[in-house]
């Protein structure tokens, strides 16, 4: 039984943790494009910021909702915890890897 909740929610909050590591990837991504002098690149960024922004926010609801109504404050408090670390660790990975990539049009403050 213990066994079987340990293996459940560890299985939850570690697709929490890729969904919302890869979802704060695809919003630095958004931001950084938003300012530069590309709408193309700007629109496939926040095509994919959005839909796993969706995705999350069904994960979250979902995990979260539940954990309330059964009183599991303790799954509350990972699962918050797992979305802070890893939102924020995704948008660093995500700034570096386009500090490295970005030029011409697609850079940060290019114009058209």
């Amino acid at each position: 039984m213990v066994l079987s909740l340990i293996l459940q929610h560890g299985l939850t909050l570690g697709l929490l943790a890729i969904v919302s590591f890869i979802q704060n990837m695809a919003f630095t991504w958004t931001s950084r494009s938003r300012n530069s002098g590309d709408p193309h690149y700007h629109r496939y960024a926040a095509w994919c910021s959005n839909g796993i922004w969706f995705l999350c926010q069904i994960l979250i609801i979902k995990q979260v909702w539940s954990a309330i109504q059964a009183g599991a404050w303790w799954y509350i408090v990972a699962a918050g915890l797992v979305y802070v670390i890893c939102t924020a660790e995704g948008s660093v990975l995500m700034m570096k890897i386009l500090l490295k990539k970005e030029e011409g049009k697609k850079q940060v403050g290019a114009r058209i």
